[in-house]
């Protein structure tokens, strides 16, 4: 059945309010009824309230112009007015400060300026906020009263239930109130408790046009300035902060943002400092504000980290989400693109002027955005068309837009990126990035029903029914006229069929031996052996370990692998199986690899970051079917040169070893030969959080078969395989990585065998690249400085410390790539004191 996503319309005009009492439908109710009884859409997208609301904040929060002239008329040339005598337009404004303080003792809407007033009208409604609000304004007022203001619009919006309600943007001209923004969102999703439903969904633009073309910043979230107000100068009897002063006498900022001070010429609101620097940027066509390191790096990026900043601040609450407006351009980085398929993107608004005319006028997506807007689909996005009456395309009118975006979303997606295996829609419903505590096979016995699940899948018993086939082939050709095959961990029996297959395509004969010490599975060998196998099956109840063989062994078969190849124990399981080989015997698999790579997921580190889960969850390995994840790093050694493959190969298991130190039972005395340990190093192409890492593995099974879960092998090796999903190794911390940086993980696979336990510990550190010569300066001879842009001109003394690794300490002038630095995360799993796998 063709996936269907929700699409949301803009309408071009907003019901009236109601005159009906309930239970006649509102006006809002009609609309809602005839969009989803007449059209293809599901849902309305309107402002939550109306122009009623702007004047009411506009008259209490913001001083007119022309009191500012008389105030600073009066100042200059010393009035001689009795202050104390209250002329009419004075006591005017003392009533307006006292309505004024009396809303922000109470901060809420009245019916009039609401455009959504009945909870019958909420669930087929996407709310907008009010866009005049300004949370991230210059002026401390205007930013504390527009928290106010949208305190009240959230009130109004817990109160009706309202699904959501979409916020707008920052302004990037306002950088350096960022900070003040996400606090101010912070501090509203508090707002109704542990039961609040409605989320608050940040609209953030795709990408910022001049940064894309190089000239910085632009001037406003959607590339256009915003409107600046100045407050009024009393907020009651509390006067202007420190840092508030401070900034007046500063001047103009750093970031392009400035505190109001200048006056507009007849407007009737004054134009702040940044306002009117930012309209002589606009008007010169140069940008005042500096580019950011990822700018410089190649990865435009200024819009996704406003985005991180006010998700971190935050603290990944669930109930902020992203409404990504595809306004502004493509980046045109897939890359920087795919940062997105890892947030919480709940909405894409998509105005028709993101279409382009086809040659017959239609309006239609570029490639580019049909291939993005297919691989955000899983996540399911509400998608909210706007200005479809506009007339911007010649053909198809309003509906053509619609009709366009349902073809294009109801498509399968045949990306061949993904980074996880998905399976069928059966088998995989409800698995999207659910975090699954790893197996424990040797301290728990498995249920039926998880054997079921790994038993639906016909590619892995397809490879190994042909890598048995290979090796009986090879035995015989070897003259092997007796052959013994032991499957080791028979559970319900899959592998022993295969056996019987290959035998049977091979046409020999074999003993055929199934060993499992789930006593509960047995019962269902049992079942088999009496009715399916008979005498050509022989099972055999006990731990491999432990079990005294039988007859030796031509062909070990196992199936022990996890998702990491050896998490689930297979070293181990297989050590104690070689006592059932022959000196020339062989095991299936015979060989497999574990490798990592950094990934990014903001639902899945909320997940993790519970309260309510246990102490060490942060700590603890999960197998996940990953969907809202992204790979993070690139191939290529980097600026540096020391940087590896995307995906990173940790470590390799062989069978059988033939080099153990056996005990009188043919036991290893040890399990030191199963620890090893990686120090990998990734190249990091666009800034992102790092929230930890996916661990896949590759078998080799016999001949030319094998198994894979590795993104980049997995269509080629076993394609369409889904029995394992890869293993997330999560971070506490996030570990933020700008543009170009350099990862370095360390991980390993450790071993107690007085515990008899096994685990893994790992832990990251964050680099940036640097390209370094020595040059000479007047008084300090020898100087190394960076000559990678946009770095400080004297090298951080972590750089050339002789201790500092991975620093390389050459002389002369020749290049010499050394790197700083910038962050590193804990040790996790120290000791095996949050997980470990029992022996």
């Amino acid at each position: 059945m063709p996936l269907r996503l929700p699409i949301a319309v803009v309408p071009r005009d907003t019901p009236p309010l109601p005159t009906q009492p309930h239970p006649a439908p509102s006006p809002l109710q009609t609309v809602i009824g005839n969009v989803i009884a007449n059209t293809d859409y599901d849902a309305v997208c309107i402002p939550l309230a109306n122009d009623r609301w702007r004047e009411r904040w506009d008259r209490l929060c913001l001083r007119p112009v022309d009191d500012e002239d008389d105030e600073d008329v009066k100042f200059e040339g010393g009035s001689t007015v009795d202050s104390h005598a209250p002329t009419e337009r004075s006591q005017a404004r003392i009533d307006v400060d006292r309505e004024a303080d009396l809303w922000r003792r109470e901060p809420s809407l009245r019916r009039d300026e609401c455009n959504v007033t009945r909870l019958e009208e909420s669930q087929a409604v996407v709310a907008l906020a009010s866009d005049w609000l300004e949370l991230d304004a210059p002026d401390e007022g205007i930013r504390f009263d527009s928290e106010l203001g949208l305190r009240a619009e959230m009130a109004h919006a817990l109160y009706l239930s309202l699904p959501v309600l979409v916020i707008p943007a920052p302004n990037l001209e306002n950088r350096a109130f960022l900070p003040s923004y996400a606090r101010a969102i912070s501090n509203i999703l508090q707002m109704g408790g542990q039961s609040a439903y409605t989320q608050i969904s940040i609209r953030i633009p795709v990408s910022d046009p001049l940064e894309i073309i190089g000239q910085g910043p632009a001037t406003g979230s959607n590339g256009e300035a915003r409107t600046h107000h100045r407050r009024v100068s009393s907020l009651s009897s509390r006067p202007s902060s420190m840092h508030q002063q401070q900034l007046n006498a500063l001047g103009p900022l750093s970031g392009g943002a400035q505190p109001s001070g200048g006056y507009s010429n007849g407007g009737s609101r004054n134009v702040s400092g940044a306002s009117a620097q930012t309209n002589a940027t606009s008007a010169s066509g140069v940008s005042s504000k500096s580019m950011t390191h990822s700018a410089i790096q190649g990865d435009p990026s200024s819009t996704w980290e406003m985005w991180d900043c006010i998700r971190a601040m935050c603290g990944y609450n669930p109930r902020l989400t992203v409404t990504l407006d595809l306004t502004n351009p493509l980046p045109p980085s897939v890359g920087a693109l795919s940062r997105w398929t890892s947030e919480p993107v709940k909405h894409i608004w998509l105005p028709a002027t993101s279409f382009i005319p086809n040659a017959k006028g239609y309006p239609v997506l570029s490639k580019a955005c049909q291939a993005f807007i297919r691989g955000m689909t899983k996540q399911a996005p509400t998608f909210i068309l706007a200005d479809a009456h506009a007339h911007k395309h010649p053909s198809g009118g309003q509906n053509a837009y619609l009709q366009y975006l349902r073809h294009i979303t109801s498509q399968p997606t045949t990306s061949t990126a993904n980074i996880s295996p998905q399976g069928p829609e059966e088998v995989a419903n409800g698995y999207g990035d659910f975090l699954q505590a790893p197996l424990q096979p040797l301290m728990d016995d498995l249920g039926s029903a998880t054997y079921d699940v790994f038993e639906r899948d016909p590619v892995k018993y397809r490879q190994y029914e042909e890598a048995i086939y290979l090796a009986i082939v090879e035995k015989a050709a070897e003259g092997n006229d007796d052959l013994v095959i032991v499957v080791a961990g028979a559970g319900r029996g899959p592998l022993v069929a295969c056996t019987l297959r290959a035998l049977a395509r091979a046409q020999r004969d074999a003993r055929v031996y199934a060993v499992e010490k789930n006593p509960s599975a047995f019962t269902t060998l049992e079942e088999r052996k009496a009715i399916e196998w008979g005498d050509r099956v022989e099972i055999l109840f006990g731990d491999m370990r432990s079990l005294t063989p039988t007859d030796p062994a031509d062909i070990l078969v196992s199936e022990l692998l996890g998702s990491f190849g050896d998490n689930e124990l297979s070293p181990e399981c297989i050590d104690g199986g070689m006592r059932f080989l022959k000196p020339d015997g062989v095991s299936i698999p015979t060989s497999y690899t574990a490798h990592l790579a950094p990934i990014s997921s903001s639902k899945l580190h909320h997940d993790v970051t519970q309260p309510s889960r246990a102490a060490g969850a942060a700590e603890t390995p999960y197998v996940v079917m990953m969907q809202q994840v992204n790979l993070l790093s690139g191939d290529g050694g980097g600026a540096s040169g020391r940087c590896g493959e995307r995906i990173q190969q940790c470590w390799q298991f062989e069978h059988p070893r033939r080099d153990l130190i056996l005990d009188d039972q043919g036991l290893p005395y040890t399990n030191s030969h199963n620890t090893r340990s990686a120090t990998l190093t990734f190249h990091i192409p666009h800034a992102s959080p790092c929230h930890g890492f996916a661990g896949y593995f590759e078998a080799h099974l016999y001949g030319n078969v094998g198994l894979s879960i590795h993104p980049d092998t997995a269509a080629r090796v076993s394609p369409e395989m889904f029995s394992w999903f890869p293993l997330f190794f999560p971070l506490k911390q996030p570990l933020y990585l700008p543009s170009g940086a350099e990862l370095e993980v360390n991980i390993w696979r450790l071993a107690d065998t007085r515990s008899r336990k096994v685990w893994y510990e790992w832990s990251a550190e964050a680099y940036l690249p640097v390209t370094s010569q020595t040059s000479t300066h007047p008084g300090t001879p020898g100087l190394r400085t960076p000559a990678t842009p946009g770095f400080p001109a004297n090298a951080s003394p972590t750089q050339d410390a002789p201790y500092s690794p991975h620093v390389p300490m050459g002389s002369g002038s020749a290049p010499d790539p050394g790197r700083v630095k910038i962050g590193q995360t804990t040790l996790h799993n120290p000791g095996g004191s949050h997980y470990w796998v029992g022996l």
